[in-house]
Parts: structure tokens; C-alpha cells; sequence
């Protein structure tokens, strides 16, 4: 319709990652670059179109995070592609901090359920090798890209989002690692 946002003026993050530091959340969008992930191999600086591939806020709540984002960024931001959710150990030890973001991302109508969960001790190392906008299309291949007796089955929102309302516990979360610029994938038991 004629109110709508066209999808060249949104902005769309394949990871995020979300941790607490200094009582506050903070947010990374691992933004798509959009002329590599489509193939189109357009100069987004010639089209007048390029979009910071990470972006970081810090605040209070997620309402707080948003409206940062919406007064310091050119495109509409559109959770709707998000691939992979990377939590930070130091949000995990907290549990109001947690219980207020999966809520916040299970009440989420654009957020899909089916993005991969992950953990790490600090997602920035993670989140700044996205320069490229790949971050969430490499940590789903982690699980996609194997097969047989290789692959483990991922942890979905959805999977979380059961245990969690169920149980009030969190699944185990597999945890990602960053060595010399290299990504690994392990398996840990989450202790919340």
C-alpha cells in the first residue's frame, strides 16, 4: 500500500546478538549487505544505498533500543530474516535480563521463531566479523551444511521458547567460540 516502507528503505539483519554490560542490553544487528546476499553485485555507494552491515545500541529495555535505531539510522529496521540469535554469557547470568528478552522476542510478531539460537562469552568478537553481512547465513550453515551422523539438530526460538515456558528453564544452548578470526561451534550445558 501506498503507507508501506519499500523494501529498498529497510534495513535486514540475519544475526543479532544480545548481551548485558553496565546494567543495560546490548543490542548488535548483523545487517544483510544486500547487493551481495542478492546477487545483484551492485555498487551500493554508487546506488546511494549502502547500509552498515553492524550496528550497536545500548539501553535500558528493547523500547529504548528501538527508539535509538529509529532516531540514528536512514532504513526501517525489519527483524523478519533474522537467521541466527547469539546471547551473551553476561546476560544469561541474569535472569530477569533474560526472562524480559524472550519475552520481548516471543511476543515479537516479525521475529521468526525458527532463527537459530547460540551463545558466546562476547558477541561482539562475534558480530564484528560481519562486515560482509554473513554472520547469520554462516552459523545456520554450521547445522545445514552437514549431514548423517555430522549433524546435530539446532536449537530454534521456538525450541527455547517451549522449555522456557514449560519448564522455566533454558535448553542447552550451543556456544560459539572466535579464534584468530575463525569461528567454532561447540556444545555446553547452560547452568541458568
Amino acid at each position: 500500500g501506498c503507507a508501506g516502507v519499500e523494501p529498498e528503505m529497510r534495513a535486514y539483519p540475519m544475526a543479532v546478538s544480545a548481551d548485558w554490560r553496565n546494567e543495560e542490553y546490548v543490542i548488535i544487528y548483523g545487517m544483510a549487505d544486500l547487493p551481495v546476499d542478492t546477487g545483484q553485485g551492485k555498487d551500493a555507494q554508487e546506488s546511494g544505498q549502502e547500509q552498515n552491515t553492524g550496528t550497536v545500541f545500548r539501553g535500558k529495555d528493547m523500547d529504548e533500543i528501538h527508539s535509538l535505531y529509529d532516531a540514528t539510522q536512514e532504513y526501517e529496521l525489519d527483524l523478519g530474516h533474522v537467521q541466527a540469535v547469539i546471547l551473551g554469557d553476561s546476560l544469561l547470568e541474569r535472569e530477569e535480563a533474560v526472562r524480559y528478552l524472550f519475552d520481548y522476542m516471543e511476543n515479537s510478531v516479525v521475529l521468526g521463531k525458527s532463527a537459530y539460537l547460540f551463545r558466546m562469552d562476547d558477541p561482539f568478537r562475534l558480530m564484528e566479523l560481519n562486515s560482509d553481512g554473513t554472520i547469520g547465513n554462516y552459523l545456520t550453515g554450521l547445522y545445514d551444511n552437514r549431514s548423517g551422523a555430522e549433524r546435530d539438530q539446532p536449537l530454534t526460538l521456538e525450541n527455547c521458547f517451549y522449555e522456557w515456558n514449560n519448564y522455566r528453564r533454558l535448553p542447552e544452548i550451543p556456544r560459539v567460540t572466535v579464534e584468530d578470526g575463525q569461528i567454532f561451534l561447540e556444545k555446553t550445558v547452560n547452568e541458568v
